[in-house]
């Protein structure tokens, strides 16, 4: 098979199967646009009747983590059950599902209800994205299509902003539910993974899976416990060590406390922008930067990327605390209402550089095929606790003593990103898996070699 044309059947997969990622963003972005509607005093677009409360608004944004935190598991079990592909697809009914309840809510447990669907529903792409891009994508484009997941986020919060504050409430649920059922079309035509059918034995399926993506030879998988690998193998027990530290720094960083709230903070900081525009400004620097990362994670490294990342977070955060504080202490903004959008464009722009795409193209890379699903499913569901957690601590900062605390403590953790990314996250740019698994066992590449 000519490579080119192999290389393009390998990016074509692993864009297919991050429509999903698209999913995941229109439910992260979802209520940004939809709190202004059901906010809004004349109750045009409002299917519940009355204007809800802020308890009710965060329930109704938080409960997305909690789902989150259910999904990995079911999708951790179900990818080792019935295979990759099918699990992934699946994930297609489960926002199929979540978006039908809310066309349907017309009360806010409800809308509560179909929040944690929702989440469930990302928790478990999460999982089966992660899983399947990890094992189609070859040694070379792994760090590449490993970052395709956050390019997919960003540009479902990105068609969020754009449509959601322009058309009605039940229009837009219907605009939503189109990109898992275009997903789930679309996607039945894609490959299982060679890895996968391996491990079930299925030797032929698994040369024709490899001969689709790419000329590969066939490799003998063993078998093991998967639980026990996990956590008494040196490499295993390292490799969930970093990505689990790397993703809840992720989380803390306060991404989705912003993304989530961001039209509720253009309009405190009061900028001369309407708050929408804002918005959308927010999501195509998202979207833009993703993109640029692409071209560099493999030729700069994982390592240095996450460092500059979260060096770069910790200097926007803490200014952005900073306009924050002036208000309470009766210091003129007028001539620099200009500093919370930028500070949020430059936040979110470094923020899709590194610590966005990154942690995740290391998760689906740093651990053994015989303890991924497992592994993974034990990062993202603690992750999610820690995003649930992150946004009920963001609106009561926030409204308790103010914005700038939350910054500023976020900013904090930023700094630890940093510290741990410095002394304990591998370089795993250009290392095959085995190479990966060596050094976390306390070899070097050559020394294994």
């Amino acid at each position: 098979m000519h490579r080119a044309k192999a290389t393009f059947r390998e990016f074509l997969v692993a864009a297919v199967a991050s429509i999903s990622g698209i999913a995941m963003g229109l439910a992260l972005g979802w209520p940004s646009p939809m709190f202004q509607k059901l906010t809004e005093e004349t109750l045009v677009e409002n299917p519940i009747g009355y204007v809800i409360v802020e308890s009710e608004q965060s329930w109704i944004n938080s409960v997305l983590a909690i789902g989150g935190f259910f999904g990995p598991f079911v999708a951790g079990y179900v990818s080792d059950r019935v295979g990759r592909k099918p699990a992934h697809l699946l994930s297609s009914v489960i926002h199929i599902a979540g978006w039908s309840m809310l066309l349907l809510a017309k009360s806010v447990p409800l809308m509560i209800a179909a929040r944690f669907v929702l989440g469930f529903g990302n928790g478990y792409i999460l999982i089966t994205l992660t899983i399947y891009i990890g094992e189609i994508a070859s040694d070379e484009y792994r760090g590449i299509l490993g970052s395709f997941l956050q390019i997919g986020q960003t540009v479902g919060i990105l068609y969020v902003y754009c449509i959601g504050p322009y058309v009605g409430y039940y229009a837009f649920q219907w605009i939503c539910c189109a990109v898992p059922i275009a997903f789930g079309i679309c996607f039945v035509y894609m490959p299982e993974t060679p890895h996968y059918l391996i491990s079930k034995g299925q030797h032929e399926k698994a040369l024709h899976s490899l001969m689709y993506l790419r000329d590969a030879t066939l490799t003998n998988l063993q078998q093991e416990n998967a639980f026990r690998k996990l956590f008494t193998y040196r490499a295993n027990q390292k490799a969930i060590l970093i990505s689990f530290c790397l993703l809840s720094f992720q989380q803390w960083t306060g991404i989705d406390c912003i993304l989530s709230n961001s039209e509720l903070i253009f309009a405190k900081a009061r900028i001369s922008l309407y708050p929408d525009i804002s918005t959308i400004i927010i999501g195509t620097v998202q979207v833009i930067c993703c993109i640029v990362t692409l071209f560099f994670v493999d030729l700069v490294g994982r390592k240095p990327v996450l460092m500059y990342s979260a060096v770069g977070l910790s200097i926007s955060l803490a200014l952005l605390g900073v306009y924050f504080v002036m208000e309470p202490m009766a210091i003129p903004t007028e001539h620099i209402s200009w500093i919370p959008l930028t500070g949020m464009i430059g936040f979110i722009a470094i923020y899709n550089f590194g610590f966005g795409p990154v942690p995740w193209a290391i998760a689906s890379e740093i651990f053994a095929y015989d303890v991924k699903a497992l592994g993974s499913a034990i990062n993202v569901s603690v992750t999610w606790i820690l995003d649930f957690l992150a946004l009920r601590f963001f609106l009561l900062i926030s409204e308790s003593i103010g914005f700038e605390w939350a910054f500023w403590i976020f900013a904090l953790v930023c700094v630890a990103a940093f510290i741990f990314t410095w002394l304990f996250v591998i370089e795993t740019k250009g290392l095959s898996l085995e190479e990966i698994q060596q050094r976390l066992g306390g070899k070097s590449t050559k020394e294994a070699l």
